[in-house]
């Protein structure tokens, strides 16, 4: 006869349990004893979403809170490891290899059935996972099971689980619905985080055409902003030019004019302006 997990785990968290982890996320003891029921059955399916009776093969995150949650066969959850910044390094370890594809609509779930914001929401699950497979970890030691016999136990209670999911996360999320045996589980959940990532890619066509345009507009303003710039340094010289033209020095400068005319300043002009006059 199966073990029901679900129960066994909700029971280990006590009132102490409940109000540690309420002081610590900021929330009250209510969302925290809400919030942390709904991430039992939420834990539960992600193990048996990533492993097959046939194929249960233990991950590596299984082990990484051994000595930051260490072995005791209290039947209570420990709390007293919150105050170890190594708990929560370690933890975040876990929840990224367990949620790592779905971990936005767990925090969504989470937020709505304990009635807390998302920010709280996330703080309780970071919080909430460790500690739940801190205490699996070691009440499987207990029992004496392999890893192996977790996942059966899981199979066989697959309905229940499916059943207490919280809402807005269903056993799609963990690729276990309607697949009694969860022969193909591993390979479809690394196709839907293959498939995530490539949302991210743009390949719409359209989409690649207006980079295109964009590109042209960019390459014509550029090209724009050069003849304007060699345009306008022409110019330049040109003026410069002209103003020698205007005001010639009194070195001779000027030539086949009849005579000069000497101004007040002490400059010298052409009286005459029918004559031709080159600047040295």
């Amino acid at each position: 006869m199966s073990v029901n997990l679900i129960d066994k785990l909700r029971k280990s968290f006590t009132e102490k349990s409940y109000q540690d982890i309420s002081e610590y996320v900021g929330i009250n003891t209510q969302s925290a004893k809400n919030g942390i029921n709904a991430l039992v059955p939420a834990v539960l399916a992600c193990i048996l979403g990533n492993n097959t009776l046939t194929s249960a093969t233990q991950p590596i995150w299984w082990n990484a809170l051994k000595e930051e949650y260490p072995y005791t066969d209290n039947e209570y959850i420990n709390t007293s490891n919150l105050d170890k910044p190594s708990f929560l390094i370690k933890g975040r370890e876990v929840l990224s290899g367990m949620f790592r594809t779905n971990h936005d609509e767990l925090v969504k779930s989470i937020s709505s059935v304990a009635g807390i914001q998302k920010e709280k929401a996330a703080g309780l699950i970071e919080v909430g996972v460790p500690l739940i497979i801190g205490y699996l970890n070691n009440w499987v030691k207990t029992k004496g099971w392999k890893f192996k016999d977790l996942i059966a136990n899981l199979i066989d209670s697959k309905p229940t689980i499916v059943k207490e999911l919280p809402i807005g996360i269903s056993a799609t999320h963990f690729g276990i619905n309607g697949v009694k045996d969860v022969t193909n589980v591993i390979d479809k959940t690394t196709k839907d985080f293959s498939e995530t990532i490539k949302t991210e890619i743009p390949t719409n066509p359209k989409a690649v055409k207006r980079n295109k345009n964009s590109l042209m507009w960019i390459i014509g303003l550029i090209v724009i902003a050069l003849l304007a710039w060699y345009f306008l340094a022409n110019r330049a010289c040109v003026r410069n030019i002209e103003d020698e033209v205007i005001v010639p020095e009194i070195d001779g400068s000027i030539t086949e004019v009849s005579f000069h005319v000497e101004s007040m300043d002490g400059t010298f002009y052409a009286n005459q302006t029918e004559h031709d006059y080159i600047i040295k």
